[in-house]
């Protein structure tokens, strides 16, 4: 199972992809939200019990085995936050591989940190699996993504 991280909102991701019954979506917002606080007004201890939870959720939700992967949809993701859950999957059985889930040519700054970088299809609708990744190693060349798209 892999763990996608993205910028982008729940919204965006049901317009791009049509299996998303068969993966948990965890939304930062909405996990603020039901645990009652602002997100406007969030100390160290909020955040603490916040990361908790959803770091609760992916551990919860990667021994669920009818899931075929998890979403996480956090627009304030930044340089720790991608770290930090890095590391924590590594310690989770069932995460194969964490995979930044983004538009093309957007957020590049973060592509190093990930094994594999998988881009929001353009044209249509299509399921997860569909979606080609790329290795990070090979971003800076763009004739071997050619090749794979050819």
């Amino acid at each position: 199972m892999n763990l996608y991280l993205t910028f982008d909102d729940k919204h965006k991701i049901k317009k791009c992809f049509l299996n998303l019954r068969k993966y948990l979506i965890i939304n930062s917002d909405e996990v603020v939200e039901r645990l009652g606080f602002n997100k406007n007004d969030i100390d160290d201890c909020r955040s603490f019990i916040i990361n908790a939870e959803i770091l609760k959720m992916i551990k919860d939700g990667s021994s669920g085995r009818k899931l075929l992967g998890i979403v996480y949809s956090n627009p304030d993701l930044n340089d720790e936050i991608i770290r930090s859950i890095i590391h924590f999957s590594t310690d989770v059985k069932n995460i194969n591989k964490v995979v930044l889930l983004v538009e093309k040519g957007k957020h590049e700054e973060y592509y190093e940190l990930f094994e594999e970088v998988m881009f929001f299809p353009t044209l249509k609708k299509v399921h997860i699996i569909e979606c080609q990744t790329y290795p990070v190693i090979w971003l800076d060349r763009p004739e071997e993504i050619e090749k794979m798209n050819a």
